[in-house]
């Protein structure tokens, strides 16, 4: 079976820029911004026929097109979209929702920016998101909301006095506004200090989940926190709690790190042990899966850090944790490619793209 494939040197998804790959931080690897909203005289998408959705797209998507505070945005339709391209803005927006059902009365909008992302009568009528790379919340948060207000001059959102803007799911009322941060925690992980710490000084407005939505599964040592309520609750509130909260783990972050670069070979062998075994993995592998490589790409990146390695930036090894999952693979090729070939493909990209990293552990 073969792959869709990204050949059109025009295709959307090419044209646009990557803001991940402005990132080298080291364990704040970026945030999302979204904003919810529903049109006051329309049913919400769930509920409406073909034709009324489809109104809603040419209603919608007219004043984004239009806007000046975008950059060449663009109007992809659900129905001319292949699975993969779906699962490509999945992978690059961090999106916990499948795209894959997605199709006529339902639309996507894309700017040139890479950064911006309005979704089309998937669960609501309109969502609006924004990718925060450069860790400035309140840029971000005002480039959503002059976006909003522009909208709004032109299409009336539905709002109750009480229960703020409507949402197809009641605990998105109110503000409809979600923030998440992802945080790059191996140290914490490889401890067993995460849990501890985050019980510690996580308050209840805020949940944590995996880098694919799963609480259960943090694939790459990627951590993501996202405010748990929407209702009775303001943006900056809501903002200031994740601040305060990144700040304290990236701070117990550090410390574990300081620990392991200053230790005993006692106290560091495990995880010396792990990283080699990533290196080996990731520079030696005839065929690697997704979550493999994730999970040592967060290796390496520690021991990059760590001075256990080098020759290797943070950017670089932060962008190949897009790079090589399917979607971003598949575009990278530009070519068909069948399913049973792309873990091998997938190794031999992530040996490119490692091309000069060398371990320095004896």
């Amino acid at each position: 079976m073969n792959s869709p494939n990204f050949s059109d040197k025009n295709h959307p998804m090419l044209c646009f820029e990557n803001p991940w790959k402005s990132t080298d931080n080291l364990i704040w690897i970026g945030s999302t911004m979204t904003l919810l909203r529903n049109l006051e005289k329309f049913n919400f998408p769930s509920k409406l026929p073909t034709d009324k959705r489809k109104q809603i797209v040419s209603l919608l998507s007219k004043g984004i097109l239009s806007t000046k505070l975008l950059n060449q945005p663009k109007l992809i339709r659900a129905e001319d979209m292949p699975p993969i391209e779906k699962e490509f803005l999945v992978e690059h927006f961090l999106s916990n929702q499948s795209f894959h059902q997605a199709y006529v009365g339902e639309a996507f909008i894309l700017d040139n920016t890479g950064s911006f992302l309005a979704l089309i009568n998937l669960k609501d009528h309109l969502l609006l998101q924004v990718i925060d790379a450069k860790d400035d919340f309140e840029a971000t948060l005002d480039r959503l909301v002059q976006l909003e207000l522009e909208l709004n001059n032109t299409v009336a959102f539905a709002f109750s006095p009480k229960f703020g803007f409507l949402t197809s799911d009641p605990t998105h009322c109110g503000s409809a506004f979600v923030a998440t941060i992802y945080l790059h925690l191996p140290g914490l992980i490889y401890t067993n200090k995460l849990e501890e710490i985050v019980q510690k000084i996580k308050d209840d407005s805020i949940e944590q989940t995996g880098f694919q939505g799963d609480p259960k599964e943090l694939i790459g040592d990627i951590v993501a926190f996202h405010n748990a309520y929407t209702l009775g609750i303001t943006e900056e509130t809501i903002l200031s709690a994740l601040r305060t909260l990144a700040t304290k783990l990236i701070v117990e972050e550090k410390g574990i790190r300081s620990f392991l670069r200053k230790g005993n070979e006692h106290d560091v062998a495990e995880i010396k042990n792990k990283v080699s075994r990533a290196y080996a993995i990731l520079m030696h592998s005839y065929q690697i899966e997704a979550v493999e490589a994730l999970e040592a790409i967060s290796l390496i990146k520690l021991g990059i850090d760590l001075e256990w390695l080098r020759g290797i930036s943070q950017s670089v090894l932060n962008q190949l944790l897009f790079d090589c999952r399917r979607a971003h693979l598949l575009c990278h090729f530009g070519e068909k490619v069948s399913q049973e070939e792309i873990p091998h493909r997938r190794a031999e990209y992530i040996h490119q793209s490692l091309h000069g990293l060398e371990l320095l552990i004896q």
